[in-house]
């Protein structure tokens, strides 16, 4: 029988969901984990930081490729659309569930999926499951999201975010990027790789701004 009252449970199976599951198992303490995706990871690892890395990785390795002499012989240079390098991405991303799966496992740390909602505050019920779990203290580490601003509608089937551009069909001729932050010149990067005119729209003075200036110069150069 599955049980309901643990020490500790943690909502969100993020990377710092994970780090706090995982300490708080090997200091000796009974922990749940609450994940409302369907595989564990959380955005970093299914919207956000892997998916992205993935992607820069594949279309750097392109790059390369087509720069490189010795491979000139081949021919013209090779082309990969965007629907192909996410391919790549899909099989990092299925590493990474399958590891982090694992260290659950191991570490016999059980998965709730599903949306929690505070009953009160030693207890939780999970939205759609009709299940509740009570515990002693709960960590929350349910991450971010991508801003959207309040005059922008992000319904229009040519806007996306850093979450939603992972559902692109097409591999688009010009691509705006509004916001020079890491995800938005990573995916200028990765378009302006793959061939499509980009514009970056940076509201603020400088790109990344909490870099050296003479790394966020030498960036704007490129």
């Amino acid at each position: 029988m599955q049980k309901d009252h643990f020490d500790i449970i943690v909502i969100g199976s993020g990377p710092a969901g994970e780090a706090a599951a995982m300490n708080a198992k090997k200091k000796g303490r009974s922990v749940a984990v609450i994940c409302d995706l369907e595989q564990v990871g959380g955005s970093c690892t299914h919207l956000g930081t892997i998916p992205s890395k993935a992607l820069r990785h594949s279309v750097k390795q392109i790059m390369q490729f087509n720069n490189n002499p010795m491979f000139r012989d081949f021919g013209d240079a090779r082309k990969l659309s965007f629907q192909q390098i996410l391919n790549h991405a899909d099989r990092v991303i299925y590493e990474q569930v399958k590891m982090r799966s694992d260290f659950y496992e191991r570490n016999q740390v059980p998965i709730f999926k599903g949306r929690a909602s505070f009953v009160d505050k030693n207890t939780i019920k999970l939205v759609s499951k009709r299940k509740k779990l009570s515990a002693d203290y709960f960590i929350i580490a349910t991450g971010s999201r991508p801003y959207h601003p309040p005059n922008v509608d992000f319904r229009h089937p040519l806007l996306f975010d850093s979450d939603t551009i992972l559902q692109l069909d097409h591999s688009p001729r010009k691509v705006t990027v509004i916001g020079a932050g890491v995800i938005g010149c990573e995916y200028a990067s990765i378009f302006g790789g793959l061939g499509s005119k980009v514009e970056l729209i940076n509201p603020a003075a400088s790109l990344l701004t909490f870099l050296d200036t003479e790394i966020s110069d030498a960036l704007s150069y490129q």
